[in-house]
């Protein structure tokens, strides 16, 4: 009986085996939009200075992932990365989320975690933060305004200092065209 069994079983093992072998062999390729959305973009963001000036400093930075992303990848950058220079600052408070970004017909609509309530007091943190997110999603072409929402709802501000009713456009007058670079200051103009 144990001898029938282990006849039975080596030649279920053997079937299986050859099954196996002669499969074919293929191989799994990544997706080509998986490929693109790995490749890397350098994009404009704007930073607020450490020193108060109602300015904001244009700062490239590389992001990974598919060019339709840009927009998203390029506010990602400049609310979570930490600037390059010693003379900027990222203002936005920590643990703060992009619920979503869509664009249509030219206006982006950014709509932020609640987190963004977390800013210092005042009317500047609340201006040069919008115009940083302003400015930085202008630079693409297909982005003329900007609308804010948090949490999903229309606020009427951040802190009761800065309208968020009406779409913003960019503004170039709080844009410095001196870019910073760590440690050192260069004309780039």
């Amino acid at each position: 009986m144990m001898k029938k069994f282990l006849t039975v079983l080596c030649v279920v093992l053997m079937t299986l085996f050859a099954a196996a072998c002669t499969q074919e062999n293929n191989a799994v390729l990544p997706d080509a939009n998986a490929v693109a959305d790995s490749r890397e973009h350098t994009v404009t963001i704007y930073r607020v200075p450490a020193d108060g000036t109602e300015k904001l400093y244009a700062e490239k930075v590389t992001v990974k992932g598919a060019k339709e992303e840009l927009p998203l990848l390029a506010l990602e950058a400049l609310i979570n990365t930490k600037p390059q220079s010693d003379k900027l600052i990222n203002a936005f408070p920590k643990g703060l989320k992009i619920i979503s970004l869509t664009v249509d017909k030219g206006v982006a609509v950014v709509n932020l975690s609640k987190e963004i309530y977390n800013i210092e007091a005042g009317s500047y943190t609340e201006m040069m933060l919008t115009s940083a997110i302003t400015n930085t999603l202008t630079e693409f072409p297909e982005i003329k305004k900007v609308n804010f929402l948090i949490e999903g709802e229309k606020k009427a501000s951040i802190k009761g200092h800065i309208d968020l009713m009406d779409a913003f456009e960019r503004d170039t007058d709080t844009v410095s065209y001196t870019h910073l670079r760590a440690h050192e200051t260069s004309q780039d103009l």
